[in-house]
């Protein structure tokens, strides 16, 4: 696996976004790794828009593969000690813990459009984003 993804690179490609295509595109050989909870936070905000579960299921078909919890565990655990001493903490999702965790586990990048809480975490290489 290449890259970690979170949940604003799903979002551009439902949205059909250029600068998500134009990613997807341009790193078409390489692979994407999907956390859980981006495929949980995808899905709740695919209910909340009302879109199609049907069409949803489908574009989640298109063979990203969903990485494995079980080594994020104790790197999650770690991460949210860490971070729990320092004020930035409370401004963190837990989602977007889970997340970072599972980029560190998988030593890989993390792709997102959105890093302001993710730099807060240690051991992780963030890849932003940024249209075109």
């Amino acid at each position: 696996m290449d890259f970690v993804a979170d949940t604003t690179l799903l979002v551009g490609l439902w949205r059909r976004q250029a600068w998500a295509l134009a990613f997807a595109q341009k790193e078409a050989g390489k692979s994407v790794g999907l956390p859980w909870t981006v495929l949980g936070e995808f899905r709740h905000g695919a209910t909340v828009a009302g879109h199609s579960t049907q069409q949803v299921e489908a574009f989640l078909r298109l063979g990203v593969p969903l990485l494995d919890p079980v080594p994020v565990i104790p790197v999650y655990a770690r991460l949210c000690s860490e971070l729990q001493i320092k004020k930035v903490y409370r401004l963190i999702g837990q989602n977007d813990i889970w997340i970072g965790a599972t980029a560190i586990a998988a030593q890989c990048p993390l792709i997102t459009r959105n890093p302001r809480h993710f730099h807060h975490m240690s051991d992780m290489e963030v890849d932003v984003l940024i249209p075109d």
